[in-house]
């Protein structure tokens, strides 16, 4: 077979046509190029018509143009998952959507009123369920990420429940024990009561922080949150570890940049591209470093906070992967922080991504969030 002579028998497909009930998601003739090669010996129902523009209409040319709209359609899904980065999380509403079956219906029903037979609509119906396929094993992750968030929000109600109950017998403690040495302690005594003091309030603060995530009353939209401070808070959050490791931190020291994200979401997301940095800097003698930003993106609608790290960065070969539920390459891991960092960052209109190369030789993670207008 040769290429048609005219423009009108290019698409005999009628891909062009197809593309229209679903622009950006169907390929069109302009979009694919490929071949399929079968003999007449084996195919002696499929005929050109005599000025070769074409082949005759019959039910085996039928069969054989439907059966290469599914090949099509079969790419169009794999075209759709390459272009859904791992960082583009897939809102629930998308993937129910995919389980409808009114496209399936409409398509059955124009092959009736055109007089297809049942291996026709087979064609039709063995397509739908390869989509329905991707859909479902996208709603099974989904669904086992979802039951894992209730469980986080279960913990932490239990475990706010738990720091107050603790932080008030031993705030209480520490206001009798103040009373009894008052005017009688050296300096030493003094200076270890203020610091249990500090860390008591530190923890209900801590408590207060994250007390509406484990309401199930928790509406977004009541609280904002000061960056800056987030960032401190997260750091004092990890200050043993920096110690530790000799980290050299370096955050913002003065500012006040206001942001429309709930306190605790925006801690949790910090706190988690913090802890997955110093997890991965190195223990030899190379500098370690972490640094957050923050800068005013869009014209000042929104803001972008990255944090950087000179550890061992992401592979290649992960880069695509580490925002999905369950990719983790840390013994023991979940491989859920990622995934609910910036599903909470989507939440809020953003993204969270991973640039490469990292400012610092590691890692670099960035994400955005409207400000308080």
């Amino acid at each position: 077979m040769v290429l048609p002579k005219s423009e009108e028998g290019r698409d005999w497909l009628g891909l062009d046509l197809r593309r229209i009930s679903r622009v950006g998601t169907r390929l069109s003739t302009s979009q694919i190029v490929g071949y399929v090669s079968i003999s007449a010996e084996k195919n002696k129902g499929i005929e050109d018509t005599s000025n070769r523009e074409d082949l005759a209409k019959n039910p085996a040319v039928l069969a054989f143009q439907e059966a290469l709209k599914a090949i099509v359609s079969a790419l169009e899904v794999e075209r759709d998952i390459d272009r859904l980065k791992p960082s583009d999380q897939v809102k629930l509403q998308a993937l129910l959507d995919g389980v409808s079956a009114t496209e399936l219906v409409q398509d059955v029903s124009t092959l009736a009123e055109e007089g297809g037979d049942a291996e026709d609509a087979l064609v039709r119906v063995q397509d739908f369920n390869a989509r329905l396929e991707l859909v479902r094993d996208a709603l099974k992750t989904r669904f086992v990420y979802y039951s894992r968030l209730a469980t986080i929000g279960t913990i932490a109600q239990m475990l706010v429940h738990e720091i107050r109950n603790r932080t008030t017998a031993i705030g209480r403690f520490l206001r009798s024990a103040k009373n009894r040495l008052l005017g009688q302690a050296d300096q030493e005594t003094e200076d270890q009561h203020a610091l249990a003091e500090s860390s008591v309030q530190a923890l209900e603060k801590l408590a207060d922080t994250f007390a509406p995530l484990a309401s199930r009353g928790f509406r977004r939209g009541r609280r904002d949150s000061i960056a800056e401070e987030s960032i401190s808070r997260c750091v004092s959050l990890v200050d043993g570890d920096v110690k530790r490791e000799a980290v050299k931190v370096s955050q913002p020291l003065s500012g006040r940049t206001r942001v429309a994200v709930d306190p605790g979401e925006l801690d949790t997301i910090i706190l988690n591209l913090l802890l997955n940095s110093l997890y991965w800097l190195p223990k030899g003698k190379r500098p370690r470093q972490l640094e957050i930003t923050v800068r005013r993106v869009q014209n000042g609608q929104r803001a972008r906070i990255t944090v950087s790290d000179s550890g061992s960065g992401v592979a290649e070969e992960d880069a695509e992967r580490i925002f999905l539920p369950g990719v983790t390459r840390k013994p023991g891991g979940i491989g859920m922080g990622l995934t609910v960092a910036a599903e909470l960052v989507s939440d809020y209109g953003g993204k969270l991504s991973l640039v490469q190369p990292g400012k610092l030789g590691g890692a670099t993670f960035t994400f955005d969030v409207p400000l308080k207008i």
